[in-house]
């Protein structure tokens, strides 16, 4: 894609450039890179300009972090105009560029800002994407990010929708999903390098493979036994009855990420909790072993004694 870099060099330090350049390099043409700062006296900024030929445009006035945002939103505009750019990264942690993002949304530019973990929850919200400096400097992330385990019903989900057509889902796709939803969604913030790799570690109940034209693709598999084995033993654990099904449905949903009975073909708790041939319905929202069954599993723990 046709890019431009732009940063703000008062709201970050000049160590991270190294990294933000080669993050950019890998999948985009950066066409200009221009550096903001409200200072002229020469310092680690001077150095990084000169190494990765950045255009320095250097505020002498007291307008501050204001006019400074100011001048950079002003080329950010007028540049996007002018050469037709597709994607602008923004270096900064600066939530004064917000006003400048939602009006690049409006004129269909992708923005991706890349600032630090300690910044405020707007400035990522509003962002296209949002890269953590720290993160692709090596750091670890100390951003408050999205739990990992909504991330992983979120894939079991989609995944499972897609099973429900005839079809795997590919892992590219629900990636993109999963970054327009948080802007900030980067499995390298969780410590990982790759997508297949954070999914086969974090979803139960799905495998990654290739498909023939070499795409990452993401299948549900049944699990139907091991969820049935471990409803048995949890109510055996609790003297064969439970007052409240969605005890059960919620011990299934801890147990096994994205668990819902939809993936089962269900709508109604009641149906899915008949499904197990072992259950009944017990005091209208309670479940109880069959009375054969419990016998059965009874005799079976003092053969084990």
């Amino acid at each position: 894609m046709r890019a431009a870099l732009y940063i703000d060099g008062d709201s970050i330090e000049a160590r991270y450039i190294a990294s933000v350049c080669g993050e950019i390099r890998h999948t985009d043409d950066i066409i200009m890179k221009k550096l903001f700062r409200n200072n002229g006296e020469r310092d680690a900024w001077c150095d990084a300009a000169h190494r990765f030929h950045l255009n320095e445009y250097v505020s002498m006035g007291k307008s501050g972090e204001n006019g400074n945002v100011l001048h950079m939103a002003v080329e950010v505009m007028a540049d996007t105009a002018e050469n037709k750019l597709e994607r602008v990264y923004i270096v900064t942690g600066s939530e004064l560029i917000i006003p400048l993002l939602d009006k690049m949304k409006l004129l269909g530019v992708e923005v991706v800002v890349i600032g630090p973990c300690g910044v405020n929850r707007s400035l990522v919200d509003a962002s296209d994407r949002y890269i953590y400096l720290e993160v692709i400097n090596g750091e670890n992330c100390t951003a408050e990010i999205p739990d990992i385990a909504d991330i992983a019903r979120e894939i079991f989900d989609v995944s499972s929708y897609y099973k429900g057509m005839g079809q795997n889902a590919a892992a590219e796709d629900i990636y993109n999903g999963l970054a327009r939803r948080y802007p900030d969604f980067d499995v390298r913030n969780y410590g990982y390098s790759h997508f297949a790799t954070f999914v086969q570690a974090n979803v139960q109940g799905v495998v990654v493979q290739m498909d023939e034209k070499g795409r990452t693709m993401i299948e549900v598999v049944d699990e139907r036994d091991d969820l049935e084995r471990f409803a048995y033993e949890y109510l055996a654990a609790r003297e064969y009855k439970i007052d409240d099904m969605n005890e059960l449905l919620g011990a299934l949903e801890d147990r096994f990420p994205g668990f819902t009975i939809n993936n089962y073909g269900y709508h109604s708790e009641y149906g899915f909790i008949l499904s197990f041939p072992k259950f009944e319905i017990w005091e209208n929202k309670g479940i109880k072993m069959k009375r054969t069954f419990k016998l059965s599993s009874e005799n079976n723990e003092k053969d084990d004694k």
